[in-house]
């Protein structure tokens, strides 16, 4: 394990990371991966919906195919440190976004030994801070070893509309707030701390962490603070809760743990 952010949020070699939720998904996914390339983990970054082409500073070049045609791309790939990594997906569509991969796919390819971990994008949220999710998502890859479900702190205070928050009525039905109504901390805890909110589909024997990102905003980092003691103090999945500011240099603000096993 090396660098801050998989200090943070726990991810090492022979993991398989699903990042769900909203408000720098993409961000983290790079982040960790790109850390575990530095440390030299033979690490990928892949989707299971939808994503942008990696920027060229992302460090990440794109990989498409079913599970046959990615075991023979990553059985030639290079792993020298100064060399992209491999984003993993199914094609690439007519707008240019690079669709989701067989989700079985990524647990195969490490079990066949052709890279050391997987970060997966799990997750749409139409560049929205914030999401709760629908009945059929995220499609979370089999094996996942670290459920890391991310919330932008960058929603508090704004007025709850489609500007704000993806999939409307399932935050509202699991926050209880109405249209117009300003999203306040105790709507963050009950997304992350209730049935049919982010850890919804965390499989049984994956580690739950919320990352609660966009911490450089003005009074974010008090908030997130009290959002992550109040959500360990309740009785839900998640056994640590990462304040950050992933797209800064110093990206771990605090990182919470609970105090009994969950």
């Amino acid at each position: 394990m090396s660098g801050p952010a998989c200090r943070a949020v726990g991810v090492g070699p022979g993991d398989l990371v699903a990042v769900v939720g909203a408000g720098g998904k993409t961000t983290l996914m790079f982040r960790l991966v790109g850390e575990l390339r530095r440390a030299g983990v033979r690490a990928a970054a892949a989707t299971t919906t939808k994503i942008f082409r990696p920027d060229p500073g992302d460090g990440g070049r794109v990989a498409c195919g079913d599970a046959g045609e990615l075991a023979r791309i990553l059985a030639g790939w290079s792993w020298a440190l100064d060399a992209p990594f491999p984003v993993l997906g199914g094609g690439v569509n007519e707008a240019g976004k690079v669709s989701g991969v067989d989700p079985a796919a990524c647990r195969e390819l490490l079990r066949a030994g052709l890279v050391d971990a997987v970060v997966v994008e799990a997750d749409g949220a139409g560049r929205r801070p914030v999401k709760a999710p629908e009945a059929w998502e995220p499609v979370v890859p089999d094996g996942t070893t670290v459920f890391a479900a991310v919330v932008g702190l960058g929603c508090l205070g704004r007025a709850f509309d489609d500007r704000t928050a993806f999939r409307l009525e399932r935050m509202a039905a699991v926050t209880g707030l109405s249209p117009g109504d300003p999203i306040s901390p105790g709507a963050l805890i009950r997304l992350l701390a209730r049935p049919g909110g982010l850890v919804e589909r965390c499989p049984s024997g994956a580690r739950a962490v919320a990352v609660l990102n966009q911490a450089d905003l003005p009074g974010a980092a008090g908030a997130g603070r009290g959002i992550a003691r109040a959500v360990l103090a309740g009785p839900g999945r998640f056994g640590r809760v990462v304040v950050a500011r992933l797209a800064a240099d110093d990206p771990i603000v605090e990182v919470v743990d609970r105090e009994e096993p969950v």
